[in-house]
């Protein structure tokens, strides 16, 4: 079977040549629209439920919503494992599904359970949300950044931009950190209120009916100045102000007692970059997004932004599709070197014909494989590369046999096709061999479960796409190559062995020889030589379950008085950053971001204070390490 195959290649020379071009084009077409990314995509197999109540502290909420969730989600045979993470005024349950589940089915019963809880929640609290916890696909953040202009316009610059990139198919979601809602401030004057002869309840009470959201939910009242939030009520200030309240009895205009205007909400937190008051957009990407194509694009859109504003600083930090250009190009590099020494191997052990056919095998099997791995709905990724990268020293060895097998046969004295093809065809059996032991030998991270098991199996999918491309091309595109190079200018069939290659022959025959005279000892020698090798590395060797990557953020966290403002801590941050900006410049780091009101730990938690921050200090990409 194997030699009509080989024989159909060598005898359509036509469709041969052909196929290869078609695969070439239908590679270049794969490499355009196939995703590239940082991490394939994934559904992680968890429900989460988010909730949210504001003014409440950790220790109620634990109470009043997050006991009574969990007990229920016991209940749930489907459900393996269940996390919460409670702080004042949201928690987050994180629920892992048992393998072989119905993931639809176990939302289903969760949110049915939600549902049942509901009644016992307070009235003005928003029903928890419960959803498939899907892997993102981070892009990009973008920082608009200024020291003049205020919040609310680097917010109405921050929604232009988010309304421009919406019209993108391939981005998912753009969210605005940073985000405030408009509020009214009705700062009440108790000299008026003193002269009007009405109390500060009574007061209170018919202010409350301005604003027509139900429940009214909580009013925060800080001093003199109370703070209400609104929907359905006024929008401009002189109307609220010409509004007509009623207070015990009397009817007076709101303006009459208070003073109003409109303002931002107060936030939680606040962001700077590079010390300039900041709003971020976050920006992921869906599963079917070209990473590199679509930051290429954005960059573009935000060069002509910083021109409409040339007042605000709009830059692009943390961008992902770099991380992935500079492994393709890691990769590409690889590929190039190891040409180069395959070439160079092959031109001094047989000749310049064979290492050029063999050359040729490498790309091709790399073009198959892109081509393969797009149709089967994979990414260019960190692990798809891994595994390339991982395969690379393999995919030669096929070409490598048979191409030497078949240079043996035309120096016995065979025309180009009789030794093209019994040179394949007698190497077959062994090069199949080599290449299903070193598949099957990938093939058990197939069956690992849980999340790692999630990531992991593109692995061995991508070596076995590999090594099964470069067989093809080893018994079909490799013996009429090798053919036509041989019939080209041929001359003497039998190549005089050069003096490097006289001397290597003598001293390997020679140790040869005494090996096989001295047997027991030889294999006695290689075995305990292999043992004593093998401990020696196990003890000076670390085992890790990644290798570890060269970082590009340093992390700065702390705290300050716990009595502090928010406002108060923002000017130690502020003049932190400045120092820093300060010390380091330009040359050492990309961007200084900072959050006030926010502190993350060692372990991937977080807290939210007036008196915490945390400082990214974003350092510049390095260069890609390669030969060029």
């Amino acid at each position: 079977m194997i030699r009509a195959f080989v024989t159909f290649s060598m005898d359509r020379p036509i469709i041969n040549h052909i196929l290869f071009l078609f695969m070439m084009l239908l590679a270049i077409f794969a490499y355009q629209n196939i995703p590239k990314e940082i991490f394939p995509p994934s559904s992680m197999d968890k429900v989460t439920i988010t909730g949210s109540y504001v003014g409440a502290s950790a220790d109620v909420l634990d109470k009043m919503a997050v006991k009574n969730i969990e007990d229920e989600l016991k209940s749930v045979s489907e459900i393996d494992e269940i996390t919460t993470t409670i702080q004042n005024g949201m928690f987050y349950i994180e629920s892992s599904i048992k393998p072989n589940s119905d993931n639809q089915m176990v939302l289903g019963e969760v949110k049915d359970i939600i549902s049942n809880i509901k009644r016992d929640l307070p009235a003005d609290m928003n029903e928890p949300v419960a959803k498939m916890l899907i892997h993102d696909f981070p892009l990009l953040l973008i920082a608009i950044s200024s020291d003049k202009a205020d919040t609310r316009e680097l917010l109405r610059v921050a929604q232009d931009i988010k309304s421009h990139l919406t019209s993108y198919k391939d981005l998912s979601s753009i969210t605005i950190q940073g985000d405030a809602d408009e509020e009214v401030l009705i700062s009440i004057d108790d000299k008026r209120l003193e002269a009007y002869g009405f109390s500060r309840n009574a007061t209170y009470q018919a202010l409350s009916s301005l604003s027509s959201i139900f429940p009214i939910g909580t009013i925060e009242q800080k001093g003199k100045h109370l703070y209400l939030s609104t929907i359905n009520g006024e929008k401009s200030a002189k109307a609220l102000s010409d509004t007509l309240i009623s207070i015990e009895g009397k009817r007076v205009r709101v303006g009459d007692i208070a003073t109003v205007e409109y303002k931002l909400s107060d936030s939680q937190t606040v962001s700077h970059f590079n010390a300039q008051k900041n709003i971020s957009l976050d920006i992921k990407k869906t599963k079917e997004g070209n990473a590199i194509a679509l930051s290429r694009e954005i960059r573009n859109v935000m060069k002509e932004y910083s021109k409409k504003y040339p007042h605000l600083d709009i830059q692009i930090y943390t961008d992902t599709s770099i991380w992935i250009k500079n492994r393709l190009n890691l990769v590409s590099a690889n590929i190039l070197f190891g040409l180069i020494l395959v070439f160079i191997a092959l031109f001094l052990s047989v000749n310049s014909r064979i290492a050029f056919v063999v050359a040729m095998g490498i790309p091709a099997s790399f073009m198959m494989t892109l081509f393969a791995a797009d149709m089967i709905g994979y990414s260019l990724n960190m692990l798809t590369l891994l595994g390339a990268l991982i395969a690379l020293g393999m995919i030669v060895d096929e070409a490598i046999v048979v191409a030497e097998n078949i240079h043996r046969h035309y120096e016995m004295g065979k025309t180009p096709r009789e030794a093209a093809i019994e040179g394949a065809v007698e190497m077959f059996p062994a090069v199949l061999t080599a290449t299903l032991t070193t598949v099957f030998a990938f093939l058990p991270l197939l069956i690992m479960s849980g999340e790692m098991g999630v990531f992991m199996k593109v692995l061995p999918v991508m070596i076995s796409i590999l090594l099964i491309s470069s067989l093809f091309e080893a018994f079909f595109f490799l013996p009429l190559h090798s053919k036509e190079l041989y019939s080209f200018n041929a001359k003497e069939h039998h190549q005089e062995i050069t003096p490097f290659w006289d001397i290597n022959i003598r001293l390997y025959k020679t140790l040869l020889g005494y090996l096989l005279k001295h047997k027991r000892i030889a294999l006695a020698s290689i075995v305990i030589g292999i043992i004593i090798a093998t401990v020696g590395i196990l003890k000076v060797t670390k085992f890790q379950l990644f290798p570890e990557f060269d970082s590009t953020q340093i992390y700065l966290s702390g705290k300050v008085n716990i009595n502090n403002a928010l406002k108060d801590t923002q000017k130690v941050v502020t003049a932190l950053e400045k120092e820093l900006v300060k010390r380091l410049g330009k040359q050492e780091i990309s961007s200084i971001t900072s959050i006030t009101g926010f502190m993350m730990n060692a372990d991937q938690t977080f807290e939210t204070g007036s008196n915490l921050f945390h400082i990214f200090i974003n350092l510049h990409e390095k260069a890609p390490e390669n030969f060029f």
